[in-house]
């Protein structure tokens, strides 16, 4: 099986959670975005750039979380068709929540195996209305949609962990102090896990 992470809008943390994601379950990530160098960063024959230019067609494989950039790519429909679930990343500001929402227009229409994430979450209760809010237009507009959504907490070991495509747990290894400054992260990334299955 393989995951889309996806959104309209760029910014919004795609490239990390797809690498997160791809290393913590061991898949091949691939991208669509030639801006992005996470590709180049990842272990060897682990990381691809599927641009327009070289691919006419995005190939689909198993054990790949794909990682489409934050632009319309015609390509990537049959891609989110088959994958097992679509990962949309999203701020808590209202033009993110704007793009979340149309990005979810786009794909219901293809794949209803839908996680949203509130990604850069603070610990406040902006995040929360933010949940509810979408909680209440995804009822309006989609009733027959079971969405998940979920926060990852603004962290700065997820966002350095793209200088060593790292999964922040085998970061952390044993030793129990960095596994303590890496507990939300951590925590989060498992909670992510555990909504893929």
């Amino acid at each position: 099986m393989s995951f889309v992470v996806y959104s309209i809008k760029g910014g919004v943390g795609k490239t990390t959670l797809s690498v997160q994601i791809s290393q913590m379950l061991e898949y091949t990530y691939v991208t669509n975005d030639s801006h992005s160098s996470a590709h180049n960063l990842m272990p060897e024959e682990k990381g691809f750039l599927v641009s327009s230019e070289e691919y006419e067609e995005i190939p689909f494989d198993n054990n790949v979380v794909y990682d489409f950039g934050g632009f319309k790519d015609t390509r990537i429909k049959d891609i989110i068709k088959q994958s097992k679930k679509i990962i949309i990343p999203t701020l808590t500001s209202i033009v993110d929540l704007q793009a979340t929402l149309a990005t979810l227009k786009d794909i219901a229409e293809v794949n209803k195996n839908i996680i949203i994430v509130i990604n850069r979450a603070k610990s406040n209760n902006k995040a929360l209305e933010l949940k509810e809010y979408l909680e209440e237009e995804i009822k309006k507009s989609y009733n027959d949609l079971n969405i998940t959504i979920i926060f990852v907490r603004e962290s700065s070991v997820l966002e350095d962990s793209l200088f060593d495509c790292e999964y922040v747990e085998n970061k952390a290894g044993d030793n129990r102090f960095k596994r303590h400054i890496y507990r939300n992260a951590i925590e989060d990334m498992i909670t992510l896990k555990n909504s893929l299955v």
